[in-house]
């Protein structure tokens, strides 16, 4: 999956650059993808404008054939809080090099934690600009793993529960 190909000829399409004309404050901030198996991989892509402090994010299909757009929605977002976005001449490390190591990770350290579901961000963080991959797991978990989207090292790791019970 090629991630920044399927961005690439997004941003040629004739919506994005009819979209891009009125929004020139807008900057590419976030790509959402969410992996169930034998579903159809769509992409979120989301554009924050600076000015406006309004984010616009389109779902597209890799071959480009269904694009939906969703303008101007306010961010929910922690006071003090920045969005940040990304620099795309610094993305190095591709969707499937990232979860390949997600995956290795998950498979020497957290075995017993199977993923059932995927979900992938590619955003810049406070820690850098990494392929954020959330596995909700078999053991009603979640695994959080964050690749530097220019190293490709894991940056940051960690198993949360879903749901705690008070006895």
């Amino acid at each position: 999956m090629k991630v920044l190909d399927v961005l690439k000829r997004f941003k040629q399409t004739t919506l994005f650059k009819e979209w891009h004309r009125k929004n020139k404050e807008a900057k590419l901030v976030h790509v959402f993808i969410m992996l169930d198996p034998g579903q159809e991989v769509k992409y979120d892509i989301g554009f924050y404008d600076y000015s406006k402090k309004l984010m616009t994010s389109f779902t597209v299909d890799e071959a480009l054939n269904d694009i939906q757009s969703r303008e101007d929605k306010e961010v929910f977002k922690k006071p003090g809080d920045k969005i940040n976005p990304l620099d795309e001449s610094r993305l190095r490390i591709c969707f499937n090099e990232a979860c390949a190591k997600c995956r290795q990770l998950q498979n020497d350290k957290y075995r017993q934690h199977t993923p059932i579901k995927e979900v992938v961000i590619l955003q810049n963080l406070d820690c850098g600009q990494v392929w954020n991959i959330t596995y909700i797991t078999k053991t009603f978990q979640t695994l959080n793993m964050k690749v530097d989207a220019e190293t490709g090292d894991i940056v940051e790791e960690k198993l949360h529960q879903i749901f705690s019970f008070d006895k």
